[in-house]
């Protein structure tokens, strides 16, 4: 049993995958509600699910690109259970599991290629091209730009840019087919995939 953990983004979500299968899935989609949120969302999936956590097998979550502080109140809440329980850590790209989102929920004629991007404020946007089959494969870097260039990029792979959901069935789902690629060896030196510095601002006088 795999719990998920995808808190990159304005979604807070959790949930529970097995061979395969959601067993379960809690989220909010509300700004700043994560560090309050995320523990309540993960005891209440696993009341509702009849499990202890003792029960998981590895805690899969989603390390970036996206919130500054989501993705470092998602990581340290994973890093905790996996240290408290014994258990892996399996940190996935939060746009690998935009991707296997797209995957998921779309009909698709044969291999496709898809363009998976999150919002980064200031006209701009993370994203990634990946080739979406049986499996999502990237194709290109994790970057950042301006949105109509990343559009105009799309236009030229023929890539297709609408977005599905985000959400942490997407990210368990991937992290359990591909256990050994996303497994943390060194719990003390992951970090959350910024892509850019986090900068501060100062409120500006009324």
């Amino acid at each position: 049993m795999i719990l998920g953990i995808e808190t990159a983004t304005d979604v807070c979500s959790t949930a529970l995958v097995h061979h395969g299968n959601v067993v379960g899935e809690q989220s909010l989609t509300e700004k700043n509600v994560h560090a309050e949120k995320l523990l309540l969302l993960i005891d209440q999936l696993l009341h509702k699910s009849t499990l202890l956590k003792k029960q998981l097998d590895a805690v899969a979550v989603s390390i970036g690109p996206g919130s500054f502080t989501g993705l470092r109140i998602g990581l340290s809440t994973a890093k905790g259970l996996a240290l408290a329980l014994d258990i892996p850590l399996l940190a996935v790209p939060t746009l690998d599991a935009v991707a296997e989102s797209y995957r998921r929920t779309t009909k698709k004629n044969g291999d496709a290629i898809f363009c998976a991007k999150i919002d980064a404020k200031r006209n701009e946007a993370y994203y990634a091209f990946y080739s979406i089959a049986d499996d999502v494969r990237r194709v290109s870097e994790f970057s950042i730009a301006l949105k109509a260039d990343i559009a105009h990029d799309a236009q030229v792979r023929g890539a297709a840019t609408d977005q599905p959901i985000l959400c942490a069935s997407s990210v368990a789902l991937l992290a359990e087919r591909r256990q050994k690629e996303f497994r943390v060896s060194d719990f003390s030196h992951i970090e959350p995939l910024y892509l850019r510095d986090f900068v501060t601002t100062t409120p500006k006088n009324k």
